[in-house]
């Protein structure tokens, strides 16, 4: 028999099963890579008006509720409240307490903290979170798969743009639509996570992964050492589970791929990268130690959480309390924000948030865990290491996307996982 969702969803049974459709999955992609995009550009400067997301977030949440609507209706039975759709799961609501938590921060701020913003910024990441954690319980895999291939093409346009020489900032690292290089080196990695996932899942076809090596030179060209960082731990986690492959005939074909369109692209890039490449890397780093100030960033906020253990100093308010200068200066380390701003309360609850949705991922096994989830849990792997050297609090909005994709089942899924026998995925990633 076919699970119902709580909002009265048709989950799984039969073969015209509602699902959520290309355009409220694509609406909340577009919503989600925007970021801070503003309208500024284009001649708006209405302040609220001017905010992409404005626009963009009335869209994916109108559509959301239009779709759930219809697919209630075509279940044959009622909607009756919008809230019967949305936080329906478990390891959703230590995520939202947390983010309620940042909001109340605001009421304690010091005066010059920039609160107006990162109020925005954190309701925007709570629709988000809200939104996608309803889409996956309603049909995970279909939007991942949907979500990766969006970031396949996006991470082709971000490389195409750079590579053309637009976007790069002063010092000539690789940027892409107004982004800077720490958002650029994200996209060029994520969109190489979402390679190696659709030549998986289209049965080892060498078309997917065309787009590794540009990527890769996009990842360098940006000259972020995060990201990069990031990069080298998220290969850690998954090396492991290609082991099996790595030791196969599959990976000759993907390894000469990768060295003849890497040696195309070295003759055309490879000067502008390894001059960048020493720059930032031999010589910023190793000889002259230099960190752009992120040394300077984690010792206050040390300081600030040492002065402020309990409740921190509210959401922006470390840049107050800190001196750093400009208001609106965050840490650039997620962890280390929480915990200046939020005090030992904040950290308690960032890792609460962290163990329901590992605890939610766990309990489907390894070897019946779709392809689809494994993926976006090394994305959000990836977006949460990079959240350790740069980025806000809306920069962490994927990092919570990706695991919520990963954790979030459908209710008939895990019943179904939970009762049919162990068997090995022909293809294991």
């Amino acid at each position: 028999m076919a699970g119902a969702h709580p909002s009265g969803i048709e989950l799984s049974g039969a073969a015209d099963q509602p699902r959520p459709t290309l355009v409220v999955i694509g609406l909340a992609f577009v919503t989600t890579l925007a970021g801070h995009f503003t309208l500024d550009r284009l001649g708006l400067t209405i302040p609220v008006l001017n905010d992409s997301r404005v626009l963009l977030f009335s869209a994916v949440v109108m559509s959301f509720v239009l779709e759930a609507t219809a697919a209630s209706r075509r279940a044959g039975s009622r909607v009756t409240r919008l809230g019967a759709a949305l936080g329906t799961r478990r390891c959703l609501h230590p995520v939202l307490v947390l983010f309620g938590y940042q909001m109340l921060s605001a009421s304690w701020a010091p005066p010059g903290a920039v609160i107006n913003d990162v109020l925005t910024d954190l309701v925007a990441e709570t629709v988000l979170v809200c939104v996608y954690a309803a889409l996956a319980e309603w049909d995970g895999d279909r939007v991942i798969r949907i979500t990766l291939t969006s970031l396949y093409g996006a991470a082709w346009l971000y490389f195409l743009y750079a590579a053309s020489g637009r976007g790069h900032t002063a010092s000539g690292r690789w940027a892409a639509f107004g982004g800077g290089p720490n958002v650029f080196v994200r996209v060029m990695i994520l969109g190489m996570l979402a390679a190696v996932y659709l030549y998986c899942r289209d049965g080892d076809r060498l078309i997917w992964l065309i787009g590794v090596p540009p990527f890769l030179v996009g990842a360098l060209g940006s000259g972020s050492r995060g990201g990069l960082t990031a990069l080298g731990i998220t290969a850690g986690v998954a090396l492991p589970r290609l082991w099996r492959i790595l030791g196969t005939r599959r990976f000759i074909r993907p390894l000469v791929l990768f060295a003849v369109m890497c040696a195309a692209l070295w003759s055309v890039f490879g000067p502008t990268v390894v001059a960048l490449s020493q720059n930032r890397l031999a010589v910023a780093t190793l000889k002259e130690h230099y960190t752009s100030g992120r040394d300077v960033l984690y010792e206050k906020g040390l300081e600030v959480f040492y002065e402020h253990p309990v409740l921190g100093v509210g959401v922006h308010g470390f840049s107050v309390s800190a001196n750093v200068g400009s208001a609106g200066i965050y840490v650039h380390n997620l962890p280390l924000a929480v915990a200046a701003e939020g005090g030992v309360v904040g950290v308690m609850l960032l890792i609460a948030a962290f163990i329901a949705l590992r605890r939610e991922y766990a309990r489907v096994p390894y070897r019946r865990r779709s392809l689809e989830a494994r993926t976006a849990a090394s994305c959000g792997i990836l977006i949460g290491c990079a959240g350790l050297f740069s980025g806000d609090y809306y920069d962490s909005r994927l990092m919570w996307i990706f695991f919520l994709l990963a954790a979030v089942r459908p209710p008939s899924d895990q019943r179904q996982e939970s009762s049919s026998p162990r068997t090995e995925p022909s293809i294991r990633y």
